[in-house]
């Protein structure tokens, strides 16, 4: 502390007078809340740790008062015997204003540079100590007495960043990148509030323990450019931003921090697909992942160009279940993990594509190939990576994860996986393919997903015994990526304006004038409670008239899975149509009956549960409330040609049906009636048949604008 801040002392001199001291017995109680990963029944909380480690003593009274201020001498105290400071000659050591139970431990702090006392010769043991001064003291003893070198921007999170002491900012900062403060976007930090000494057991963690920071990402999905969020004004994401995060905290944990991907990793954008994923491997390689999971995705441009970029990636990329059903063993062109090494500490990280590659790839793209249930590998794979002397297994996979936003309720792959290893099984888990935010602690295992494009990074910390190199404590959370919390990586900077130099001629070419912001919810969408993939969409209903335009057909359907940006008013460009269809699914075209085509209608959204295939060249009525395979009660063409009208079918013929090659296999999103159709050709690329509808209105004079028509009809909503 700087001994001139004497405003600072009598604030907390006066806080002090108005909270009881307590003597040389310093005590902490258990709280309610705790993310151990250990079995459920073993959950330690932060008190109870620092308890059982030494660095506090109970008073042997039960009440543990951890929720009243710290003071100067108790916090010292504590970290005195969380860092064993070396014992100081106390000979010609006076303060006078301590007790004989302090003397010992603050002349250890202060001979250690970690704190002093006032200008007029005292410490003022009783005084409380604030959030930023923890910061000060915890830092340094972490550092060895040392200004530590770390990003200050990380403090952007904060509203009241500026009222934060200009010697403390380093110190605050390395406390919030290495978790001892969470970052709150728009919070306040409240530097000058006092510590409770629930806190402080906290913040003792990384003096107690070693720390390994697990930072995840998950369907990049080729965004390697920085995004921006209108709404905040900030540029968001990028994988130089990612780079900068990650150098922040290399910074500060230097040997503890490890960098996974849970799959679809380079397919989606102009600047990835043109070179079949390079861009994305090249800048991953300069972020040094450790290891990354195989997206459903990852098979897009075909099993060959998987393999190719597996083979030639600088980090491991993880399939541990997919099987080859000839064999009935694991593909040869993956493996299913690999270990790393950090402080002293073996990391086995076992990789996982979700069961759910079956129904969303391109059938072509993995045939002869299962993707199995992991839960039973994971126990496998566990104790064969313990036999080899392993301390800490993971994983990282595409598994999806969903969270209730009430309940923080963690569901999907990614909590079953959690729920189906035993107790001791796995150490931390990283999921993918919902695109979802989610964080927690599922049966004792931080899990956590990081949305999707780099718009979000996964933080999974562990705290590991230093002797039985066993994780004791453990969290998951979510960090941003907006571009005012960090400093951008240069070379990768530089790696991705080569990349986007070599494609912006095309990228910036403007195939037409957008009329109003078109979007993938539904029409309903703003009037039925909210919820989407609820029907026909605007952009689903300009890309299907695009597909029945460019094949002729009487009727054309496409996934909304499909469609996967929206679309901003004004200029359209080739590279934002890219982002809205960046698989490279062509179109092809059949015969179907008057079933069939009801058959596909009925199929319902897996996360909607409400029918949600786009289409084109049909007006249809339906009810929610009806049973699967009754809901749609009309079908007709859009010239009145009854498809199924009063519960009789048109059997009278038969109708041209346009949809993509995905959904053609009769394996894509679940749509198997289409596998029926016996005479699929091969018709245009779905992107350049867009792209051709969206000039030919430029062309004319016209801008594209989509106004619900209303081919697509609910009839329960209108009761």
């Amino acid at each position: 502390m700087k001994k001139t801040l004497t405003t600072r002392l009598t604030a907390l001199a006066l806080v002090a007078a108005l909270t009881s001291s307590f003597g040389g017995s310093l005590a902490f109680a258990e709280s309610a809340g705790t993310t151990a990963a250990a079995p459920a029944s073993a959950l330690k909380s932060d008190m109870r740790l620092a308890i059982e480690n030494g660095a506090v003593e109970g008073y042997g009274d039960n009440n543990y008062r951890e929720a009243n201020p710290a003071t100067r001498a108790e916090v010292v105290t504590m970290i005195n015997r969380a860092a064993k400071l070396k014992n100081a000659d106390l000979t010609s050591f006076a303060f006078p204003d301590l007790a004989n139970w302090q003397k010992q431990a603050v002349a250890n702090a202060v001979a250690a540079k970690l704190i002093s006392g006032f200008a007029d010769g005292t410490f003022h043991p009783d005084a409380v100590v604030t959030r930023q001064e923890l910061a000060e003291l915890i830092v340094k003893t972490v550092t060895g007495g040392q200004l530590p070198n770390v990003n200050e921007k990380v403090l952007n999170y904060f509203k009241d960043a500026s009222s934060i002491a200009e010697q403390s900012r380093p110190y605050v900062a390395y406390a919030v990148i290495s978790g001892i403060f969470s970052p709150t976007l728009d919070g306040n930090f409240n530097p000058t509030a006092p510590v409770t000494r629930d806190e402080v057991a906290k913040a003792l963690k990384p003096i107690l323990f070693k720390v390994v920071d697990i930072l995840t990402t998950n369907d990049i999905h080729g965004k390697i450019e920085v995004g921006f969020d209108k709404k905040r004004n900030q540029g968001q994401g990028g994988i130089e931003t990612l780079g900068g995060i990650v150098n922040d905290f290399r910074a500060v944990n230097p040997d503890g921090t490890v960098v996974v991907d849970g799959g679809d990793a380079w397919q989606g954008t102009l600047i990835s697909n043109t070179t079949n994923g390079q861009s994305v491997m090249d800048t991953m390689a300069q972020v040094q992942y450790d290891a990354a999971a195989i997206g459903n995705h990852e098979f897009d441009f075909g099993r060959d160009v998987l393999i190719s970029n597996i083979k030639n990636a600088k980090f491991p990329i993880l399939g541990a279940n997919i099987i080859d059903d000839k064999t009935g063993k694991r593909v040869d062109w993956t493996q299913p993990y690999t270990v790393v090494e950090k402080d002293g500490l073996k990391i086995g990280i076992i990789g996982f594509a979700t069961p759910q590659t079956t129904t969303t790839t391109k059938s072509t793209n993995i045939e002869g190939l299962s993707f199995v249930n992991p839960v039973p590998l994971a126990k496998d794979l566990s104790e064969e990576l313990r036999a080899k002397g392993v301390d800490i297994i993971m994983v990282t996979s595409h598994l999806p994860g969903e969270q209730d936003q009430k309940s923080n309720e963690i569901i999907s792959e990614l909590a079953d996986l959690a729920k189906g290893t035993g107790n001791g099984t796995l150490d931390a888990i990283v999921g993918g393919h919902s695109h979802m935010r989610v964080s927690g602690i599922v049966n004792g295992i931080p899990v956590v997903e990081a949305q999707s494009w780099l718009y979000a990074v996964g933080h999974i910390q562990l705290f590991v015994d230093k002797t039985t190199k066993q994780v004791v404590s453990s969290n998951a959370s979510l960090l941003e990526t907006y571009t005012n919390l960090t400093t951008a990586d240069e070379s990768i900077h530089k790696t991705v304006q080569d990349y986007k130099s070599k494609i912006s001629a095309k990228s910036g070419e403007v195939e037409v004038i957008v009329a109003e912001p078109l979007t993938r919810k539904s029409f309903r969408f703003a009037t039925n409670g909210g919820v989407d993939r609820d029907g026909a969409s605007q952009l689903g209903n300009s890309i299907t008239d695009a597909m029945r335009a460019s094949e002729k057909s009487d009727i054309a359907f496409t996934n909304i899975g499909g469609i996967r940006a929206d679309v901003d008013k004004g200029e359209l460009t080739y590279g934002e149509m890219f982002e809205v269809f960046p698989f490279g699914n062509y179109n092809v075209t059949g015969t179907m009956t008057a079933e069939q085509i009801k058959k596909a209608l009925e199929v319902t959204d897996k996360y909607s549960n409400l029918p949600a295939i786009q289409f084109s060249g049909l007006k249809v009525e339906w009810d929610a409330t009806k049973p699967a395979g009754e809901k749609y009660s009309k079908i007709t063409l859009v010239d009145g040609t009854p498809v199924y009208v009063d519960g009789k079918f048109n059997k009278d013929r038969t109708f041209k049906v346009t949809t993509n090659d995905f959904m053609a296999t009769g394996s894509g999103d679940g749509f198997t009636v289409f596998g029926e159709v016996k005479d699929w050709k091969d018709g245009a690329i779905m992107l350049d048949a867009w792209v051709n509808y969206a000039n030919s209105l430029k062309t004319a004079g016209k801008e594209l604008s989509v106004v619900d028509d209303g081919r697509d009809v609910r009839l329960d909503l209108k009761k």
